[in-house]
């Protein structure tokens, strides 16, 4: 059995509150004038309006970068489609990082994210499976259980039905608390350290690197 590697993951989708210091700094001064622009901005433009503000380089990954790292995926429109996924990531945790979010709007951001890496997951476990010649369950929870035949530590099946069991809120109509204020940073850095982790041991499970 594989143990999960000792290795630093990728942080580029972390999240963190951090705040500027004070005294003139001047990140704290760009970060003023850019924030009224863009208020400026909303009273120039219609409510519907496009005001075509570019989202910095290297914010988004580009797919081809990340579908060389997820070249272990089998199939090349899942591999495409689990890039896409993570591209859309990487602009939710620019959102998170740099705008100031709070409530249910950050918290359903955060939930958005903990939907889609869980997607992301559930296709890299099916695409494990398959190339492993195990056959695939419809569904996710049953497929996380076949993964101990192909060799997947304890410690990561146990993170990803976590992250399943709380992705699946995604129903409204069963969800029976307020969530105003349910979803926190903790949340989406735990999916994305058992993203990272999964994208490691599969890769390792299948390529051997």
């Amino acid at each position: 059995m594989l143990r999960l590697l000792s290795r630093t993951y990728p942080v580029s989708l972390k999240v963190e509150r951090w705040y500027m210091p004070d005294g003139g700094s001047a990140a704290r001064g760009m970060a003023t004038e850019i924030s009224q622009l863009l208020r400026d901005l909303e009273q120039e433009l219609p409510e519907d309006g496009h005001g075509g503000i570019d989202v910095p380089p290297r914010v988004i990954r580009t797919a081809k970068e990340l579908r060389e790292r997820f070249a272990f995926v089998q199939d090349e429109t899942l591999r495409c489609n689990v890039c896409y996924a993570i591209e859309a990531l990487d602009f939710y945790r620019w959102l998170i990082n740099r705008f100031c979010l709070y409530g249910p709007v950050f918290g359903y951001l955060v939930k958005t994210g903990l939907i889609l890496i869980d997607m992301v997951i559930e296709a890299l476990v099916r695409d494990l499976l398959v190339q492993k010649q195990i056959q695939p369950h419809s569904k996710l929870s049953q497929n996380l259980k076949k993964l101990v035949s192909a060799g997947v530590p304890q410690e990561l099946r146990e993170s990803s039905e976590a992250l399943h069991s709380r992705r699946a809120n995604v129903h409204l109509h069963l969800v029976t608390d307020r969530e105003n204020a349910k979803y926190t940073m903790k949340d989406w850095n735990r999916s994305v350290t058992c993203l990272w982790e999964a994208e490691a041991v599969f890769r390792q499970l299948l390529t051997g690197e």
